[in-house]
């Protein structure tokens, strides 16, 4: 029995199944099942049970569940007890949205990486109600989050920066001859958005809903360079955080609207659990995000 496939079972478990928990772990799903092949075959027991395309653990599954939190619960405590942690080293594993990682964290994650080259950095690009449910899990470190405000009680919150959020679309789209752009305007359009769960996406939603706007077409995209060049080509509107179409609109390929409607005010913060063990590597990385982001952002 391996630590290796113990953390495979309760990705498995958490996650609710073997492709998310391969995504998650970074194996393929042949390995993922492998492991736990080789757990069944080890313990003569059958840990998973399918009924339709429900995943379930089975009575010696959930035997095993309580184990192997333990075990790898005192694996890591040995870690921390005994490893040298005054210098950062060991995994190091961070949510954030795309639109954060490519135009704003780039050079803090490369700066950390070359101050603390042992820590593993895992990066996992989703959206905010993703970050929350792997940080409840303990499945991820720290988080970045773009919303207008958060009130969890069970997270603990550090804001970094205002986020500009805007409405763009191609300077050739009828829309964008407009001098005032308001919700009505929305209607019978196509409106091209990232994944739902996105805050900025939601309190835009909402607020079309409320004033009795629908639109014509919602496409859903989970890449934004896939969405600007949609947009660019006239294939609908867009909402986006400024910096990430900071180049095309100065190059012209991209026109923010003049929106007056729905306040799509967003902050940038960092985020962890309330009970989430605060190791060095962990303090470092928050500490050097407050020192870079902050400074870089007032």
């Amino acid at each position: 029995m391996e630590i290796r496939q113990l953390k495979t079972f309760l990705s498995i478990v958490k996650l609710g199944n073997f492709s998310h928990a391969a995504q998650y772990l970074g194996y393929t799903q042949s390995s993922v099942t492998t492991h736990i092949q080789l757990l069944e075959k080890e313990l003569n027991t059958v840990l998973f049970e399918r009924f339709g395309h429900q995943l379930m653990l089975t009575t010696d599954g959930e035997r095993l569940y309580d184990y192997a939190e333990r075990i790898l619960r005192i694996s890591e405590d040995a870690k921390n007890e005994l490893g040298n942690f005054a210098v950062p080293c060991g995994s190091l594993t961070i949510g954030m949205p795309e639109s954060l990682c490519v135009y704003h964290l780039t050079d803090l994650l490369k700066e950390y990486s070359l101050l603390y080259p042992d820590v593993e950095i895992k990066l996992k690009f989703g959206i905010s109600s993703d970050f929350r449910n792997l940080l409840r899990k303990n499945m991820m470190d720290v988080a970045f989050f773009l919303e207008k405000d958060i009130r969890d009680a069970d997270l603990i919150t550090n804001f970094l920066w205002p986020e500009p959020i805007v409405i763009v679309a191609s300077p050739e789209h009828e829309i964008a001859q407009k001098e005032i752009v308001q919700p009505k305007d929305l209607k019978d359009q196509t409106l091209i958005f990232i994944e739902s769960g996105s805050g900025y996406r939601a309190v835009l939603e909402e607020g079309l809903a409320k004033a009795g706007v629908k639109p014509r077409t919602v496409l859903e995209i989970c890449q934004i360079q896939t969405i600007k060049q949609f947009v660019i080509s006239k294939l609908g509107i867009t909402v986006l955080p400024e910096a990430a179409v900071k180049n095309e609109l100065a190059e012209g390929t991209l026109a923010a609207l003049p929106w007056q409607g729905i306040d799509l005010k967003t902050d940038a913060y960092l985020v962890y659990h309330k009970e989430k063990w605060l190791s060095n590597t962990i303090k470092s990385f928050i500490k050097l995000t407050e020192e870079r982001l902050l400074k870089n952002n007032v």
